[in-house]
């Protein structure tokens, strides 16, 4: 439950804007304080939802973690704290000006906020593209207790995940199930990958969605091959749902030198 506080707040909205010069931007996350300072939060959409492009996603990915840490923290930030990060963020990132709301539940006030000034009804996919699998696998790897950056370049190399560690595991995300029938990017990507492990000497793992039954032939044969591509370089591969357990993520860690 939400905290009852029948009190005030103020809210500020995290904006994007992918090409500054453009001049378009767009919420992409609300961050609520009450007024004394007590209770913060923060309220975003998915990443994959925000930018399609993967670099883009990392950046994004590592701001909205930084201020989520920062609103959990035991100094919960204040309408001051608001107004000085409104006037630090002003280029592809920026906060708006805090402004007044009426506070009852905490929770509920920020869900509704969200829901108003963010979220975009309608927008949700019914096919499983890389850039929703790849929110889900990082919300499943956080849940279980794993350190994940999102979409950064290691050395030459852009990575779908990086699990920090006093050895840092790569991971990659591919998803035979969007519905696309071209399925040499998917293979690229997968290359792409097996080629930065080596040249990198790191250890790492794959999560990889199958097609679905009905799915083109040419496409369960992609998929097929995908799989022996790991198999013989020693990646493990898992789907979605064994990374939700606890058990079956830290035995895909291990086998990945974690």
């Amino acid at each position: 439950m939400g905290a009852m506080m029948n009190a005030g707040g103020y809210y500020s909205l995290l904006r994007w804007q992918s090409d500054p010069a453009r001049g378009e931007a767009r919420n992409v996350a609300v961050l609520l304080v009450d007024a004394d300072g007590e209770v913060a939060g923060i309220r975003a959409a998915p990443v994959s939802a925000i930018s399609p492009r993967l670099h883009e996603q990392g950046l994004l990915d590592g701001i909205l973690v930084s201020l989520d840490r920062r609103l959990a923290g035991s100094e919960r930030p204040t309408v001051g704290d608001l107004r000085e990060m409104s006037s630090t963020l002003t280029r592809s990132i920026s906060l708006s000006e805090p402004r007044p709301v009426a506070v009852g539940d905490f929770d509920t006030t920020l869900s509704t906020l969200y829901r108003a000034l963010v979220s975009r009804p309608g927008r949700s996919s019914k096919v499983l593209t890389k850039g929703l699998l790849l929110d889900r696998v990082v919300r499943a790897m956080r849940h279980a207790g794993q350190s994940v950056l999102r979409s950064q370049y290691v050395g030459d190399f852009l990575i779908d995940v990086v699990i920090d560690a006093p050895n840092p595991t790569l991971g990659e995300v591919l998803s035979f199930a969007s519905g696309a029938q071209n399925t040499v990017p998917i293979e690229n990507d997968a290359g792409h990958f097996l080629y930065a492990l080596e040249r990198l000497q790191r250890g790492g793992l794959a999560v990889v969605e199958p097609p679905p039954a009905d799915a083109a032939l040419t496409v369960r044969e992609a998929h097929a091959r995908v799989l022996r591509w790991f198999g013989h370089a020693g990646v493990p591969v898992q789907r979605i749902e064994e990374l939700t357990p606890n058990k079956p993520l830290q035995q895909a860690l291990d086998i990945a030198g974690v």
